[in-house]
């Protein structure tokens, strides 16, 4: 679990670029001047940060956030590092079968298979926008099978990702047995 001031060792690092200044927030939100060491690891390569870790540390700080009144909210935003840092990551992605994604737009005729309405918009060779999504998750052991994979309109795919309601999961999965 993310522990606020706790920081971890990952191995030991030099100098990548010319020490520089910029103003960035405090942990109460007010803008101060700080000197930033860019910094690289020696052994040149990157400590994967756990996707779950870094999930739950953006969570913990969006728990803040909620608890600021709009006038803290307001005044942190304003003082927010305007270049924010990046990293390089490896991420595990999974192949996924071409015929089946098809199989699942074509089978939904530019319908949404959750909400039944029409695809929100068309794409750039004019045919109905629809999302592909698997009903028990890739990373969560499922299949990439005509049975699992359905095709859903880009809000019900996002609602599915945060919500994965269980009558959501029933809804699809009958209309996979019924095609």
């Amino acid at each position: 679990m993310f522990v606020e001031l706790e920081y971890v060792y990952i191995g030991a690092v030099a100098l990548a670029a010319e020490p520089y200044f910029e103003k960035q927030p405090d942990q109460n939100g007010l803008s101060r001047e700080v000197c930033v060491f860019p910094l690289k690891l020696k052994n040149g390569e990157l400590s994967p940060i756990d996707k779950n870790h870094l999930n739950r540390v953006f969570e913990t700080k969006t728990k803040k956030a909620k608890r600021l009144n709009d006038e803290e909210i307001k005044r942190r935003a304003k003082n927010a590092r305007k270049n924010v840092g990046s990293r390089k990551a490896i991420i595990q992605q999974h192949e996924r079968n071409p015929w089946v994604a098809e199989h699942a737009k074509r089978l939904a005729k530019g319908y949404c298979m959750l909400c039944d309405q029409p695809a929100p918009f068309k794409n750039k060779a004019g045919e109905p926008y629809l999302e592909t999504h698997h009903i028990i998750w890739l990373a969560k052991g499922g299949e990439d099978t005509i049975a699992n994979t359905v095709a859903l309109c880009p809000n019900c795919h996002r609602k599915m990702h945060i919500q994965n309601d269980k009558k959501d999961i029933q809804r699809l999965q009958m209309k996979c047995k019924a095609s």
